[in-house]
């Protein structure tokens, strides 16, 4: 891989991006609202979800395997075509078990996606010693998703009002390019060489034997770590307030008399939150003020819980947008101690143990959600969500800042 190459690899893999994101990003501000079209109620909509994360809970662990084997520009334009499925069933069928199908295909395919063509570019940027590239690379990445998903959710908001399902066929159009770009520009040959030498060397079952070790030692150095355990569990409870979030808040809105017209601008306020959220400066801040900011933070939480059952829309806002900002933090607090804590030699197969648990906790609070729906309101069931939520991310960072300052204590002596 010379200089040129990987510039060109690079600027394929933007553009690439830019147009996958716009298309998966389409119906994100109107989603609720789409499948309630469909038919389907808010508690089969849960379900649907569900049948994502289970997916992703299903590959993303074999599909880490097939990236390590396989050509990864192969690999990734095989899981387009897994999106390309779930666009056409979400186009064409108003069936609750073929939406299902859909979101299970759309499941497999970011699986598929993650650590293909982007895992190349940083390897081939390390092997050209260009460390300055790397940090270049990651941050314009995340700059163009951010910027694509934006985008994507405030057409496809509009566009929706106005041709209906057809922003599918737009989706469809723009990863149909995607593929073709990468396709034609995207160069592994060096890779592909050294694949087919490693295929030759090593036979299954030695290749079964080292996974089988890997995953051991990665168990064995979990079982050591407490700090590790906390941040998977914080992860696994997080999803209590995300997947209520992520899945309801349309409904919700709604019983506030919001317009599903205006979607798309709290799905805008939701993004620079976020990104807000990521840009706090939390190692050395947390390290000097950790309970301080907890307790202001536990605070701020119970306040804003009651803010999103009150029946002033104000202070519903205000209180909702407070949460989303706070448990972002913990979210990206969480993940930042555990890439911090976990060792070199484990990082992949751990944080995909932290990813798959995470997804767990997200099918087990979409499962609860679907039963709750049936039996109370939507103001309900996130407020149930979000009490559990709050409530064990509490005792979880207690857990950890007591245990943060016992090591403390523990150094000055």
């Amino acid at each position: 891989m010379n200089e040129i190459q990987l510039k060109k690899n690079i600027f394929s893999y933007y553009f690439s991006l830019i147009l996958l994101t716009i298309s998966s990003s389409l119906p994100h501000s109107v989603l609720t609202v789409l499948l309630l079209s469909k038919g389907m109620s808010l508690s089969k909509i849960m379900l649907i979800q569900a049948g994502y994360s289970l997916s992703i809970i299903l590959s993303e662990y074999p599909s880490g395997l097939l990236a390590d084997i396989f050509s990864k520009k192969n690999l990734f334009i095989i899981s387009k075509f897994f999106l390309i499925l779930m666009f056409v069933i979400v186009y064409f069928s108003n069936n609750f078990m073929l939406l299902v199908l859909g979101w299970f295909a759309y499941g497999i395919s970011n699986a598929l996606d993650s650590g293909t063509i982007d895992v190349k570019i940083i390897n081939d940027i390390k092997k050209l010693n260009q460390q300055d590239k790397l940090v270049t690379f990651i941050s314009n990445s995340n700059r163009f998703n951010f910027i694509s998903l934006l985008i994507g959710s405030t057409v496809g908001s509009f566009l929706y009002f106005r041709v209906g399902l057809k922003i599918y066929v737009v989706g469809i159009i723009l990863t149909i390019i995607s593929i073709l770009t990468i396709y034609l520009f995207y160069d592994e040959t060096d890779s592909n060489t050294e694949q087919r030498a490693y295929l030759k060397k090593i036979t299954f079952a030695a290749f079964f034997k080292k996974i089988i070790l890997q995953g051991k030692e990665g168990v064995k150095e979990l079982k050591n770590s407490p700090t590790l355990r906390m941040m998977i569990a914080l992860t696994f409870i997080g999803q209590f307030f995300f997947q209520a979030h992520f899945q309801l808040w349309q409904a919700l809105f709604l019983t506030k008399n919001v317009s599903k017209h205006d979607f798309y601008i709290y799905y805008i306020v939701f993004q620079l939150l976020s990104v807000l959220a990521y840009s706090v400066p939390i190692d050395a801040r947390f390290k000097k003020h950790g309970i301080s900011f907890f307790i202001g933070f536990v605070l701020l939480m119970d306040i804003s819980l009651f803010g999103v059952v009150n029946a002033s829309f104000i202070y519903f806002i205000s209180g909702y947008t407070l949460l989303v900002f706070i448990f972002t933090l913990f979210d990206y607090l969480s993940n930042y101690l555990f890439a911090r804590d976990v060792s070199m030699s484990h990082i992949s197969s751990l944080t995909s143990l932290k990813s798959t648990v995470g997804r767990i906790g997200s099918i087990i609070s979409m499962l609860l959600s679907s039963f709750l729906l049936n039996q109370i309101s939507v103001v309900n069931v996130v407020f149930i969500n979000f009490v559990c939520a709050i409530g064990l991310s509490v005792f979880i960072m207690i857990m950890y800042l007591f245990r943060l300052r016992k090591e403390n204590y523990n150094g000055q002596e």
